[in-house]
């Protein structure tokens, strides 16, 4: 997902999460890529539905294991990042890192072998 500078449209980015949940539930890929580096500030309301009904239905249903951050610069949007993330990893052990490229943010997301760590 990149996230664009209109992006503070709260029933647009909750559509968003709706058609990512879907998709998990189709594909199976437990796996998500956030580029938050032009985000807009979520609005009170929208971070209340994020966190109680998209990530406990991602959370509880195991359709989510590893989120991928490239994190915006502002503090406040950081931190807002860092509440879902939180929340995510206490209640259903998702695993989430913070970037500052989407190279980096993908490669963490790719499957290792361990011959990769042998050599």
């Amino acid at each position: 997902m990149i996230w664009g500078s209109g992006s503070q449209d709260s029933q647009a980015a909750k559509a968003l999460f709706e058609e990512v949940l879907r998709r998990l539930q189709a594909t199976g890929y437990r796996k998500l890529l956030t580029d938050q580096r032009r985000r807009a500030t979520a609005t009170e309301e929208y971070m209340g539905w994020l966190l109680s009904s998209w990530l406990s239905r991602v959370g509880a249903d195991r359709l989510l294991a590893q989120v991928a951050i490239v994190a915006a610069k502002p503090l406040e949007l950081r931190l807002q990042a860092v509440d879902v993330c939180t929340e995510g990893q206490q209640r259903y052990g998702i695993l989430t890192h913070f970037f500052t490229t989407t190279e980096e943010a993908s490669l963490w997301l790719q499957p290792f072998t361990l011959q990769e760590y042998t050599t």
